[in-house]
């Protein structure tokens, strides 16, 4: 089948013309033995090659030459051919194709190579190459097919292909399929669609809590629901990454999406129940825009749907929100205090700290003053903390804005001659970033305060996210002297979890529950185990919010050693910031 044939013939032709081609250039030609050996030699290579090689006779395109390479595949994949791999030489090409007419007009013409193709045979793919075999003067003698199998090879690209475009966990497309059918349907003539943005409301609490391999069981059970509310051929689901999903739907119009948005956000909200008994409860808050109605181009459209998003989660989670101009304008409201407030840093104007007293309940004196970070903008006046903090652990201001405080707090306290101590809020960004301990170490060398006199004030849900890097953190803040208070107990999520990791120095008990505690039993009941609990573990106790006397006859009764609210005093600027703020705000400093 090999060796002597017409295809061997060829390459021998081409052999001879290359000696004779050689004997040309002035060199002695090789004897004849030489020359046997040297053509026996070819065809052993030739038959050899590692290269399935096959020649085909150009004007009957019959297969006239194939190498035992060729032979090898060929009997791998005899079961989707016509004829067997012994019967090859003397057959046409055509076996190899079940519609032979484009493959003989490539091969008929010499101008159509060389010629790269794949080809399917059934379950296999053969990948094939043909080239043109040319005499020493360069005339067209036959077309030459190198060729492999390289089914594996594609199944290997296609999963390759697929896990570029699809999200390993969840099966869904990614982020990179989303964009680019974004793109593709924005750029249909007269496109109509809507966008949902959604975004699960509690599962970072859930893989903080519970660990990464419950949340992504968690997931995949929301991919699969969302798969069931998105089982139409119109609809693309895709996961963002993290807890983000998208869905780009036919419903171009407000009603029809919100009330799928609605549905999606009812389903999410139901339990979970995932493996080892675990029952999760989260929800999901959805932003909507729509095309072309809120923008035709995927930045602009992606970035409203966004706002309408953060506008879900700021009425309250778990509920669908659609953008409007109002929203667009709240945003661009936001990034414009993002900078006042970046500006107000910088020159450490228009920002100040406030003191409000922590009082004992017995001798009746201050033993701590709590700062608290306010800001007069020049146009707005006095924004709420709650906002302008928010938006700093937002945009990467809450170092700056916590240095300040820090910076400020002790250079105060200093100046106070009954040696209280000043407690700071730290917020949960500042935790586990290896930021917060050079902060106060330089406040402290700063001011001179001695470490003892100042208490750092950390919240329940600030240990959540990161819990090991912020008990680290607390860690070194108790090696320096710093004291350490657990703030708003009673409202986070592991509360006894929390006094076991880390010895606290102060229980802080919620205003909530003292508001409430003359009219509820129930939460009087939360003060006097919270205040048992602190007389257990000789940590001191103090009771937030105490705004009347019943309220502080309450807590006294409950056992609490601390009180700080309203009754024993508002919060109040420094003494160095006193007359500023009185010409701002007169009423702020009437004591």
């Amino acid at each position: 089948m090999t060796g002597e044939g017409t295809g061997a013939g060829l390459f021998l032709s081409v052999l001879e013309r290359n000696h004779l081609n050689y004997s040309m250039m002035g060199r002695e030609p090789l004897a004849d033995g030489f020359e046997t050996k040297g053509r026996e030699f070819f065809l052993r290579m030739l038959d050899d090659m590692p290269v399935a090689v096959m020649t085909v006779e150009p004007e009957s395109l019959l297969i006239d030459y194939v190498n035992n390479m060729s032979i090898a595949l060929i009997r791998r994949i005899e079961h989707l051919l016509p004829i067997r791999a012994d019967e090859l030489i003397g057959t046409s090409i055509d076996v190899f194709h079940r519609s032979p007419g484009y493959q003989r007009h490539l091969l008929s013409d010499p101008s159509n190579l060389p010629h790269s193709a794949r080809i399917r045979l059934g379950s296999e793919v053969l990948d094939l190459k043909v080239s043109a075999i040319n005499d020493q003067e360069g005339r067209y003698i036959a077309p030459m097919l190198t060729w492999a199998l390289v089914t594996k090879e594609v199944e290997a690209e296609k999963r390759i292909g697929y896990l570029a475009h699809h999200d390993a966990l969840t099966g869904l497309p990614n982020r990179l399929m989303f964009r680019r059918t974004l793109e593709e349907r924005l750029a249909t003539p007269d496109a109509c669609f809507g966008l949902l943005y959604v975004d699960l409301d509690g599962f970072k609490l859930v893989n903080d809590t519970r660990g990464h391999q419950v949340g992504d069981a968690l997931l995949r059970q929301v991919a699969d629901r969302l798969r069931t509310l998105c089982d139409d051929p119109a609809v693309t689901l895709t996961r963002l990454g993290g807890d983000e999903f998208a869905i780009l739907t036919p419903h171009d119009a407000e009603r029809p999406a919100r009330l799928h948005a609605e549905r999606i956000a009812a389903a999410l909200g139901r339990p979970f129940d995932l493996e080892h008994d675990y029952r999760i409860q989260i929800g999901a808050s959805i932003g909507i825009a729509l095309v072309p109605e809120h923008g035709v181009e995927p930045e602009i459209l992606l970035a409203r749907a966004d706002m309408a998003l953060y506008a879900a989660k700021d009425d309250g989670k778990g509920i669908a929100r659609q953008f409007s101009r109002h929203l667009e304008f709240r945003a661009q409201e936001r990034t414009r205090l993002e900078e006042s407030l970046y500006a107000a840093l910088q020159a450490r104007q228009h920002l100040f700290v406030f003191y409000q007293p922590i009082v004992d309940l017995y001798s009746g004196c201050v033993t701590a003053r709590e700062a608290l970070v306010r800001w007069h903008h020049p146009e707005r006046g006095w924004i709420s903390p709650a906002e302008f903090v928010s938006v700093a652990e937002q945009c990467g201001l809450i170092d700056p804005l916590g240095e300040f405080v820090l910076d400020r707090a002790c250079r105060s306290a200093m100046q106070w001659e009954d040696g209280a101590h000043v407690a700071v809020n730290i917020s949960a960004i500042q935790l586990g970033r290896e930021t917060l301990v050079p902060a106060v170490a330089a406040a402290l060398a700063a001011s001179g305060l001695p470490a003892e006199r100042l208490d750092i004030e950390v919240t329940e849900t600030a240990l959540l996210g990161d819990e090991q890097g912020g008990i680290q953190d607390l860690l070194a803040l108790r090696r320096m002297g710093v004291g350490i208070s657990l703030d708003d107990f009673g409202t986070g999520y592991s509360s006894l979890a929390h006094l076991r990791a880390f010895p606290f120095d102060k229980i802080k008990i919620d205003g909530s529950f003292v508001r409430d505690a003359l009219a509820r039993p129930e939460c009087a009941a939360v003060v006097r185990v919270i205040a048992d609990l602190g007389q257990r573990l000789g940590v001191r106790t103090v009771a937030e919010g105490v705004e009347t006397e019943d309220q502080l006859a309450l807590v006294r009764r409950e056992g609490c050693v601390e009180v700080q609210g309203y009754l024993h005093g508002r919060p109040m600027p420094a003494a160095d910031d006193i007359e500023r703020v009185s010409r701002l705000d007169p009423e702020l400093v009437v004591r």
